[in-house]
């Protein structure tokens, strides 16, 4: 055996070679899409017992008889009263109650835009290959054999390179469109966005009326039985301070059965 020997092959090449490619770049978006509707009406127990009768059904609203529970509040003062679909208001200002309804989606939309990109890559490509073999053929390291696996790496090599050459012009093009791809893709899902909020709103509504028409007699009865106990109230009142009394006071339900005496 004696010192190795090496054989090297040189290699150098110019690239000039075109491509084209089709990419596509995927945008979507959502928005929560929210819609309310509300029935308003006039409470208007003045008319008949005076103001006196109104302030009797905000006692009747804060909870200060027994079998009434009282309504919650608001920021602005106002007597508030969730039933799970829906929620009504009384506002002693306007002496108004309203029912409303509040219900939510979520649109979405997604679009996708696809365009053709071609370019040329250029570059200049050069290395050594190597390969090793001994005089005496040692472990049969011919020279027949290094030059062999310096042309297999060579191969390699150069498709290796060839390949990153590749890569690296063509993203820097393919990159460069991908951005105005992308905001054309984004463009496209938000038009299609805006008209699927619509629809939304569109099915939104329909489902709210039929759940204020679902639930309109639930919330009167719930307002009714506030009004009525303001009346029985405010007549008791009025009856115990003009030196009257009651004789009887009965309740059933919504029902309510007085007999005074004046």
């Amino acid at each position: 055996m004696c010192n190795p020997r090496k054989v090297m092959i040189h290699v150098a090449r110019s690239i000039e070679e075109a491509w084209e490619k089709t990419i596509s770049e995927c945008a979507s978006c959502s928005e929560e899409v929210g819609q309310l509707a509300s029935l308003t009406a006039d409470i208007e127990l003045d008319r008949e017992m005076g103001e006196a009768a109104l302030v009797m059904l905000e006692k009747v609203l804060a909870g200060d008889f027994p079998g009434h529970p009282a309504w919650g509040r608001n920021q602005a003062g106002d007597f508030v009263k969730e039933m799970e679909a829906i929620s009504l208001c009384y506002q002693p200002s306007s002496r108004q109650l309203t029912m409303t309804a509040h219900l939510s989606g979520m649109a979405s939309a997604e679009a996708e835009s696809v365009a053709q990109v071609s370019g040329v890559t250029r570059g200049e490509i050069a290395f050594d290959a190597i390969g090793h073999y001994y005089e005496d053929g040692w472990k049969d390291r011919t020279e027949e054999k290094a030059l062999a696996e310096a042309r297999e790496q060579a191969e390699i090599r150069l498709a290796r390179a060839l390949y990153e050459l590749n890569q690296a012009q063509q993203q820097e093009t393919i990159g460069q469109k991908r951005d105005a791809l992308q905001e054309k893709a984004q463009n496209q899902a938000r038009k299609k966005l805006a008209e699927s909020k619509k629809n939304v709103r569109v099915a939104l509504r329909r489902q709210l009326q039929a759940e204020l028409t679902a639930r309109r007699q639930e919330a009167f009865y719930a307002i009714n039985l506030a009004v009525g106990e303001a009346y029985r109230q405010t007549l008791c009142k009025l009856v115990l301070d003009s030196g009257g009394r009651i004789i009887s006071d009965r309740q059933s339900g919504s029902v309510i059965d007085l007999e005074l005496e004046i």
